[in-house]
């Protein structure tokens, strides 16, 4: 996998560029009249074209459709108890959230080779379709199997929308202005993500947790309705349909799909519903991981006529450069998104509702933060700068949250979380056109999928390795508390304890001690994720500056009245 690809990525300076940079580095040399080294070369601003009424349109149906995307995977976080309690869902109420999460993540590498192959136009309206249909079988669930497989359809059809909204701005716009379109688009999911378990919340007072389901319903429908009219693209067309059918890679799909599937499956059950040590969570990792190697031999050999991932795409230091830090940063916003209100709620005793206020300005300031680094990287066309800076920002800000305890100040916390979301909002939408300077326009699909991919599996990330991290610090300073009663409350399950009402019952100094322990084990949860961010930070040194075409040469473009496209045999 891309993340596994770190020994291929060395700090120096000294790398030789690969053949597919080299292409892509001379095309846009030639392009400029300019023989001097890629790296010295000044962008000049780019020349933007007024937009159509239909692309603004098509651009609308998208924002919609990243809103309702986006909404269903936050909206559940303060609704569960209800829901918990009325289809009876037990100790298994975990798969509610977690078959939605491995359903979005395991199909986006397959929509990205669809997409390919027909176009973005049917799989986005098979996604939406997909989506709104398991909203209404989740909202009329009356089992917990039932409600499962809803979030599972749900998931899919989420997957399938998050990973073409990207492609489709892709197909739209230069790569020099993806990024303030990016920035408005993912912007639009990241609100949906905010107000999430504020409507889910107040939807579960009233009594009413289906329509946390059912919300999404209309939303997606007219989401669809503007993307059957004005969402038409240019797309591949196929004498015979099954030349089309032959391209998929259906051996290489169905292999990555159960191995990733059964790799998150140990994810999301180790900590919460086994110890990790468990074979129920050690058996799934290692099948997955096991599936992952043969997915990869699988893409490079001759039995992959179109593969899912061709291997061309981590043939060149940036793209992989770009994929695995897409993954860190996808990683450290889960972490700091979880374990901020989780300070809040231990050290300093706030509600699960006070805490989310509490985290509030990280929240307000990363989407405006990622909107402006998006309209930089569109008129200075540098994304390293903004790299460099992203990263060393979260590193500030991770550094300072290990210094979090009961007693700093409202003014430190507060802008340590601002610091955090500058770094974050610099990264979030520059990687993305990184990655896709150093391959040809062709390759946009793919790597985007691959990019969606990684983007989901840091999510799942972003829990599990604090988690390990808090867990394993617990068990090494268990010894600061005295009171071995105490002791052994923390040691069934330290993690849900700090949230529960241990902390506000005790007094003393054996409250001053579980105080203690608590800060230590945070703290290293803090210092592990500013190990992220420098190694994020160190990784760009070796990127290669290349300028971000300015025009759009792609296949999958807006459609124009009367155009038609060109069949398989009319191209040779």
């Amino acid at each position: 996998m891309p993340q596994e690809s770190h020994e291929a990525v060395s700090l120096g300076n000294n790398l030789p560029t690969t053949h597919t940079e080299t292409a892509v580095m001379a095309a846009t040399e030639k392009t400029l009249g300019n023989s001097a080294q890629v790296d010295v070369i000044e962008p000049k601003p780019p020349k933007t074209e007024r937009k159509s009424v239909r692309f603004w349109l098509v651009f609308v149906s998208l924002c919609l459709s990243s809103f309702t995307a986006n909404l269903n995977a936050t909206i559940l976080t303060t609704v569960i108890p209800e829901i918990v309690r009325d289809i009876n869902a037990g100790s298994n109420f975990i798969w509610i959230n977690a078959s939605f999460s491995i359903a979005a993540a395991a199909i986006q590498p397959l929509c990205g080779q669809l997409a390919n192959i027909y176009g973005r136009r049917y799989p986005m309206l098979l996604s939406l379709l997909i989506f709104t249909l398991g909203s209404g079988i989740s909202g009329g669930a009356t089992t917990l199997a039932m409600l499962i497989g809803g979030r599972t359809v749900q998931g899919l059809g989420a997957g399938g929308i998050i990973l073409l909204l990207e492609v489709i701005v892709s197909d739209l716009v230069p790569q020099r202005e993806r990024g303030q379109y990016l920035g408005v688009v993912l912007s639009t999911g990241s609100l949906a993500v905010l107000v999430g378990p504020i409507i889910g919340g107040a939807l579960g007072t009233a009594g009413a947790w289906r329509w946390c389901f059912y919300i999404s319903v209309p939303i997606g429908g007219l989401g669809f309705i503007l993307a059957t009219i004005f969402l038409r693209l240019k797309a591949p067309q196929h004498d015979i349909w099954t030349k089309a059918v032959a391209r998929i890679d259906f051996v290489g799909n169905a292999i990555f799909i159960a191995s990733t599937s059964s790799i998150l499956v140990g994810l999301v059950l180790g900590g919460q519903v086994f110890p990790w040590a468990s074979f129920h969570v050690i058996v799934p990792i290692v099948l997955g991981a096991v599936g992952w190697l043969l997915f990869a031999a699988h893409q490079m050999s001759s039995l992959a006529k179109e593969p899912t991932m061709p291997p061309r795409l981590f043939s060149n230091r940036t793209a992989v450069i770009g994929f695995v830090n897409n993954f860190i940063t996808a990683m450290l916003l889960e972490w700091t998104a979880y374990y901020l209100p989780y300070y809040f709620q231990t050290l300093r005793g706030s509600t699960q509702i006070f805490s989310s206020v509490q985290i509030l300005p990280f929240n307000i300031f990363i989407i405006p933060s990622a909107i402006v680094n998006g309209v930089i990287l569109s008129k200075t066309g540098k994304y390293k700068p903004l790299h460099w800076a992203g990263f060393g920002f979260l590193a500030l800000a991770t550094g300072l949250f290990s210094t979090l305890d009961e007693h700093t100040s409202t003014v430190k916390w507060v802008f340590w979380q601002i610091f955090g979301a500058l770094g974050l909002g610099g990264i979030i939408l520059s990687i993305l056109p990184a990655i896709q300077s150093s391959l040809p326009e062709g390759d946009v699909a793919a790597a985007t999928g691959v990019h969606a991919f990684l983007r989901s599996f840091g999510f799942v990330w972003g829990f599990t390795i604090p988690s390990l991290v808090f867990s394993n610090e617990v068990s090494r300073n268990l010894y600061l508390i005295d009171d071995p009663e105490v002791r052994a409350i923390i040691a069934t399950d330290a993690f849900a304890q700090g949230q529960g009402p241990l902390l506000k019952t005790l007094t003393g100094e054996t409250r001053d001690q579980t105080i203690k322990l608590y800060t230590v084990c945070l703290q290293t949860v803090w210092y592990t994720a500013l190990a992220f961010s420098l190694f994020g930070f160190l990784l760009v040194f070796p990127e290669k500056s290349i300028p971000l075409r300015e025009t759009v040469d792609t296949q999958y473009g807006l459609q124009e009245d009367g155009a038609t496209t060109a069949t398989d045999d009319q191209k040779k």
